[in-house]
């Protein structure tokens, strides 16, 4: 790291590409630094999937500085005063937290069976996280409040809906069956 300077992170963005690459790639070694934010459980859920929406595409330094500023509401010319190691270091935090929130939604994929198939259960996806908030929401002037839960919160609910659902189609099988 002695060879690396403490560049503000705007100049850092002002680096020759070759330059800037290497200090990528030190940057992306860095230990995570939460800055003191909090936890993604504790995120809003419209946050939480914003997020994880950006960081599911290819993401240029803007998209961090509106990253960096939708969890902290630091201002672009704060971030760009930063040094390039802290915000290395706060980026790294946020990706850690989108690779434990993919993790954890792991628990809510959902396999239709072929009659949801059939039916047109696909269409629901050009909505994207909307689905869920309109659900949950079941209001269209609710759905900001939901969009703002905490991200655990919501979560939970959709964990409960999902086990809900599966013991609703055993438990008809089940008696059916007799």
């Amino acid at each position: 790291m002695e060879n690396f300077k403490k560049y503000t992170f705007g100049e850092f963005l002002n680096l020759p590409e070759s330059e800037r690459k290497e200090y990528e790639r030190v940057g992306l070694l860095l230990k995570p630094d939460s800055w003191q934010v909090s936890n993604f459980e504790n995120w809003p859920y419209i946050t939480v999937k914003d997020i994880q929406q950006t960081f599911s595409q290819d993401i240029d330094y803007e998209d961090i500085i509106r990253v960096i500023n939708e969890l902290t509401g630091q201002h672009r010319d704060k971030i760009l005063l930063k040094i390039w190691i802290d915000v290395f270091r706060f980026i790294k935090f946020v990706t850690n937290s989108i690779e434990q929130v993919n993790e954890l939604e792991q628990k809510l994929i959902y396999e239709p069976d072929a009659d949801e198939v059939k039916s047109g259960i696909e269409m629901y996806n050009e909505f994207g996280y909307f689905v869920t908030i309109s659900r949950l929401a079941n209001d269209i002037l609710k759905q900001e409040a939901v969009g703002q839960l905490p991200y655990s919160q919501v979560f939970a609910q959709l964990r409960l809906n999902q086990i809900d659902n599966i013991f609703m189609k055993n438990y008809q099988k089940a008696i059916t069956k007799k």
